[in-house]
Order: C-alpha cells, then structure tokens, then sequence
C-alpha cells in the first residue's frame, strides 16, 4: 500500500502529463546591488522587452517559450529592509548620471538629473522618451555606471552585469490562465 504523499506525486504527475506542461526561459543580466547608507540599497536590474516567444507548435504537450532577446533597465534606490515599497528614508536625491555599455562601445546614458529613487525604462510612468532595448548578448556581460546625491551624500558605481538565464516549468493549464 502506498503512502499518501507518493500517491498525491503520482497524481500529480499523471495530471501534467495530460495536461502538458509550459517551460519558459527568462532572460536577463544578472542584478547590480551595492550597499549605500546602512539603510537604503542601490539595485539596478533588467527585464524582458516584450512577450515570450514560442518555440514549439501551439498544441503541443510540452510548450516551450524564452524571453525577448531584449531587456530594459530598473533603477531603484530601495530600503534594504524590504522588497518592494516606498523608501522612507530618501528625503533628497538626484540621480545625476546612469550609463550603460556593451564591449568596447562607448557608453550610452539613460538618465541624467533624474529626481526619484526608481526608474523603469519604456515605462511612460517614469519615462516619456522612447528609448531603444538593450540587446541580450547570452554568456556575455553589460558594464553600468550611475552617479548620485542621496540625502546630500555622492555616491558613485560602476560595474558589470553578467547576462543570466533561467528556465522554469509550470503547468500548461496556469499558463494559458495567464496566472
């Protein structure tokens, strides 16, 4: 006789197996995260330019889709203490330069006597210029240097971006819920 957790696993995967399966691979270059004043913490991130692309045929029981081979940049002087939300402790910044390069290109600026403590690139909330994606460059890097004033102190960055990617499978049922 078997135990309740194999049999729930067997179920499980009997309903995948009917149902299908979705993996999607994500794209990205990996986070650029440093340390400011004990309490507040520069991240700068990327995400994916558009849509996922499928890979296989529509139908098939093993869907598989990868992310746009573009991504935009974030911005975000965040309190360390949490993930996501208002940081109470700016009380003054300007973001006076935020620069990005590829190889030996020269270094192409995204931001200059920007206000805010987050910044997301193409969305017109916080940008109203249409800049173009950053190409995705697999197994390749992405230099960025941003220089800043927070609460009256300068602070300035620079450093690499390793280019990532992560594949996740869900169920293909989640999938087309959109969940």
């Amino acid at each position: 006789m078997r135990s309740k957790p194999v049999k729930r696993v067997l179920a499980l995967s009997a309903l995948l197996g009917i149902a299908g399966c979705t993996s999607i691979n994500h794209r990205e270059y990996g986070p650029f995260v440093r340390e400011l004043d004990g309490v507040s913490q520069l991240e700068i991130s990327t995400y994916p330019a558009d849509y996922p692309n499928r890979l296989s045929e529509k139908g098939d029981a093993f869907e598989s889709y990868e992310s746009a081979g573009e991504v935009y940049f974030q911005v975000n002087i965040r309190d360390k203490s949490k993930s996501t939300g208002r940081n109470e402790h700016v009380r003054s910044i300007n973001i006076h330069s935020f620069s990005y390069r590829i190889g030996d290109e020269p270094p192409t600026v995204l931001l200059a006597d920007y206000s805010y403590n987050f910044w997301m690139q193409s969305n017109p909330r916080y940008e109203k210029r249409d800049l173009p994606p950053i190409p995705f460059l697999p197994g390749g890097s992405i230099h960025v240097s941003i220089n800043f004033t927070l609460n009256g102190e300068t602070y300035s960055f620079e450093g690499d971006m390793p280019a990532s990617e992560k594949s996740r499978t869900y169920p293909k049922v989640l999938v087309d819920q959109g969940v």
